[in-house]
């Protein structure tokens, strides 16, 4: 029901968008979030996806306490260092997301009755539906308008503890859906999409969804547990047993000065008790005699005694295998990764040592080892600190420099070097390379299948056939491979063997999972199903479709250029085959460095696979071509003249499909055109092409609008015409993709024109998707696995010692309140006299600025009415004033729906 409401309002905004209702310039506001700290955190990250999926649409974000301050006081508080005032932002019936996972912070309830004044569009995400937010966002309605639901619930309870992890694992999960979504209903009707400049395609929302719905599975085995609470069998328990088992190696860390501090204090009561310390004693034992002799055992005695906690601290290291030269003191925990899981890993952190004894404290940093992680942290960074890093996964090309640059932050932390140790650091990923200076690395399994470009890497040397003995085995191995353990995987590698004669079921491990741990086999079962279904029906026919979907190649055929831009199908011929299979890389060699260059070279090569007259580019200098990646002089220059003739070439091919002379081309034209060019182009995809390419939706193409379309990639323009307009009768479903790897489709239908390495790029904005969404959502479960057993284990250990005398509770602080952090700093006394001038002040403006509309309007209409008396005076001829009227209306409709509003307050 929610989700429903949440839709409508998307469409009302959308269609005032498209429409031209709403004021479209730079302090113009169509999506805010807002929240506190860690809520915020997520909101940000969500506002970040969300603006690269729609470009065009004005999405913010800020803090609860900010807006707080700046509209609900009487007196506003200014935002220093951040660019927020009343007068930069202009709030008009926005689509307002607050985001509280524990629903009873105080800012986000103020903020729900605040901003009631400027929208009625409020929408809430907690933890549940009885929350203070959510019954103060349920006031917002009269009592008949019962169907008006404005909450999504995670349906995790009341938050119980300070430290949160399930509820921020939850609302990532929650606002995820949200966005998906929004997605679908903004990319399900072409104005939208035209509107909003939306970037995510229809596969693309399928393939988040396939991953969206997998990463379950992935999270119950980084928690051990299954989605119902109950405990996975051993087997599947080997990342969450890594994870702790790394906590309790931390934990020591955290501890040892406690566990040396009691060793000293026992060591000191006996040896004083009984009037003999440690060497006097073994001196006395052996018979020693001499005056003078025990003075040497005395002094040595007094050393022990001053440096007795280090020396235990050394005994503990040697016990437990812990470097030796590392600081005797306090440790720090270094968190790197993106800001969301930075900021909520070093929260969670931090809160489950609030209430700790100063003897076992622990300081916690965190930062974007993208970014910041090395300037700001690296000098704290010294022997025995404890770092860990979340990788990204390299193995996918859009994230594969961004995975670098993580890995290139970790080696400069673990290079810093003292007395010849340095800190221990650990990585978390899903690539499994191990960094050569990282103490450990720690590889989630991937629970997806490939993308495409790990496809491109890992091609067969021979193509795989239907029915085929070979394919049934690759698949099963490609389908075990995404989904077992580390251990699994020790397991099979043991019992499976590759003969041919055992046909499908040529590994008795998969026979052993379904025996031994049927209630996971069976959440398995379905995604095996899923895949080989898919990779049966799609291996059939591999050859592609070469001609409804070359849309650049029917533009350049209508050039009747002499030469035809032609390239060897690299995934067809065998030739090809084998330069792919030739950059597969080794099982141990996936170092984010050697990704790097593969992918670079992969790019190159596509580059350097264009004919010479692409676009109608001339030859420069005698040479065949010149290469794009050029720095010369020479090499700019043929770029640039190059770039010129093409253009001078698609300026000659405009004017010959502007058959009328008009300047521009009409949808019947480009369509004739199109048709001529290509006849097996159906009339369906040639005006959709059309439609999306108009940008101005004036039903005329510009020629910079025509440029334009001529230089879209081909793998943009297939993806373009995949788009569908959803029905718009109820909620739009996204359904999971079904591709044995994503791609699959897309790369079977391409045409032989598209470039290699073009198809995988096509799959980049789905991939940095499944970073901001999905992978880094495992990594911070990851991460709060180990910060838990490492809280844990220092919690119960002061209990243990003291025989229940002493201890703590992790969940809580030292605050009076239950929730430390429902706290704000910024007052809330003068909301509702704020909200009433709020209110009152939007009435008028809105007013103002529907006068403006009507009489701007009736301006317009007399100024058309004016022209056409002219024109008829004049005795022009028929058609040209027809020709004229119809650009004039289009003039008019624009500038009709331009608002002449005021922009604030000072102006009305």
């Amino acid at each position: 029901l929610t989700a429903w409401n949440f839709s409508r309002a998307v469409e009302r905004r959308m269609k005032a968008i498209s429409d031209g209702v709403v004021d479209r310039h730079a302090k113009s506001v169509d999506i805010l979030l807002t929240g506190c700290e860690v809520s915020l955190w997520m909101a940000e990250q969500f506002a970040s996806d969300l603006q690269k999926a729609f470009p065009k649409l004005f999405i913010r974000t800020a803090s609860s306490n900010k807006l707080l301050g700046l509209y609900g006081q009487g007196l506003s508080v200014p935002c220093i260092g951040f660019p927020m005032s009343e007068k930069t932002w202009e709030l008009d019936e926005p689509l307002v997301i607050i985001v509280s996972h524990s629903g009873g912070t105080f800012s986000p309830l103020a903020c729900s009755n605040l901003l009631q004044s400027m929208t009625r569009n409020i929408f809430v995400v907690t933890s549940e539906w009885d929350t203070l937010v959510s019954k103060q966002l349920r006031q917002l309605f009269d009592d008949k308008e019962i169907i008006s639901s404005r909450i999504f619930s995670t349906d995790i309870g009341v938050r119980p503890a300070e430290a949160c992890s399930v509820s921020v694992a939850a609302t990532h999960q929650l606002l995820t859906n949200i966005f998906e979504h929004l997605c679908g209903v903004i990319v399900g009707n072409s104005n939208f999409r035209h509107a909003s400049g939306a970037i995510i395609t229809e596969n693309d929302l399928k393939t988040l969804e396939k991953l969206n719905r997998m990463n379950v599975g992935a999270l119950e085995e980084i928690c051990g547990s299954d989605r119902h609470g109950l405990r996975l069998p051993k087997e599947f328990c080997g990342e969450e047993k890594e994870l702790r088992n790394l906590g309790d190696r931390w934990a020591e860390h955290v501890l040892e000065g406690t566990k040396a501090y009691i060793m000293s204090f026992i060591y000191i009561v006996v040896t004083v008790t009984i009037g003999y310390p440690l060497i006097s004693g073994i001196a006395t034992a052996a018979g020693l005699t001499t005056d003078w002799a025990f003075y040497i055992t005395r002094f040595v005695d007094s050393l022990i005694y001053f440096w007795l906690p280090q020396i235990n601290i050394l005994i503990l290291r040697l016990l437990q295998g812990r470097p030796l030269r590392h600081r005797m003191t306090a440790r720090t925990v270094c968190i790197g990764d993106c800001p969301w899981v930075a900021q909520a890993g070093e929260a969670f952190l931090s809160k489950l040592f609030a209430c700790s004894y100063s003897i076992a404290g622990l300081n916690v940093i965190s930062g974007n080892p993208a970014d910041h992680l090395v300037h700001r942290h690296t000098h704290r960074i010294c022997r025995g600190s404890l770092m860990v890093c979340g990788r990204p996964d390299g193995r996918l090309s859009a994230l594969t420099s961004l995975e670098a640059t993580v890995c290139l932050s970790v080696n400069q932390a673990s290079s810093i070097q003292s007395l010849g140790s340095t800190c221990e650091s650990v990585t978390i990923g899903h690539n499994p390379y191990k960094l050569p200076l990282s103490f450990r690395g720690i590889f989630l399994d991937s629970h997806r299948p490939n993308f495409l470009c790990e496809t491109m890497l890992k091609v067969p040397d021979r193509p795989i056939t239907s029915g085929s003995v070979f394919s049934k085995n690759l698949l099963m191995q490609g389908v075990e491979r995404h989904h077992r353990t580390p251990s699994m995987r020790k397991t099979s590698r043991k019992t499976s063997t590759t003969s041919p004669d055992m046909g499908w079921d040529n590994t008795s491990a998969v026979k052993e999972e379904a025996l031994k741990r049927p209630h996971v086999a069976r959440r398995r079962m379905e995604l095996n199903e899923d895949a080989v279904s898919a990779a049966a029906s799609s291996s059939a026919n591999r050859l592609r479709s070469r001609g409804s979907l070359s849309i650049r190649g029917s533009i350049k055929q209508l050039s009747k250029s002499s030469r035809h831009f032609s390239i060897k199908n690299a995934f067809m011929d065998k030739a090809s085959r084998d330069d792919m299979a030739n950059l597969s890389l080794s099982q141990h060699d996936f170092s984010s460095h050697s990704l790097l260059g593969q992918y670079t070279d992969m790019k190159k090569g596509s580059a350097h696979g264009k004919q010479d007259d692409d676009m109608g580019l001339t030859r420069m200098g005698g040479k065949a071509r010149v290469d794009q990646g050029s720095h010369t002089v020479q090499g700019v220059l043929a770029d640039l003249m190059k770039e010129k003739a093409g253009t001078a070439k698609l300026r000659r091919l405009f004017d010959e499909i502007d058959t009328d002379g008009s300047g521009t081309i009409d949808e019947d034209e480009f369509v004739l055109a199109m048709k001529k060019s290509d006849p097996t182009m159906s009339e369906q995809d040639a005006r959709k092409i059309f439609h999306e390419a108009d940008t101005d939706r004036n039903g005329q193409f510009t020629f910079d609008e025509f440029l334009t379309l001529a230089k879209t990639p081909e793998a943009d323009l297939m993806s373009t015409l995949q788009q569908k307009d959803r029905n718009r009768a109820g909620l739009s479903t996204i359904m999971p993709s079904e591709e044995s790897y994503f791609g699959e489709e897309f790369r079977k239908n391409a045409p032989s024109s598209v470039e290699t390495f073009n198809l995988a790029k096509s799959q980049h904005f789905v991939m940095e998707l499944y970073e901001s969404r999905i992978a880094s959502l495992q990594r911070f479960v990851a991460m709060t696995v180990m910060f838990h057993q490492l809280g844990k284990r220092v919690q119960d250990f002061f209990p243990k010692m003291s025989f229940g005398l002493l201890g703590y509770r992790m969940d809580r602080t030292h605050s009076i309140m239950r929730i430390a952090t429902t706290a704000s700093p910024v007052s809330g006394a003068d909301v509702r006299e704020r909200m009433e001038v709020l209110r009152i002040t939007r009435t008028i403006m809105s007013a103002v600025a529907t006068i403006s509309r009507a009489f701007a309007n009736h301006l317009d209409d007399k100024m058309y009415a004016a022209l056409n008396q002219t024109r008829d005076d004049a005795g022009g001829s028929s058609s040209r004033r027809l020709g004229s009227s119809r650009r004039l209306q289009n003039s008019n409709r624009s500038l009709s729906t331009r608002s002449t509003r005021p922009q604030d307050k000072d102006s009305l």
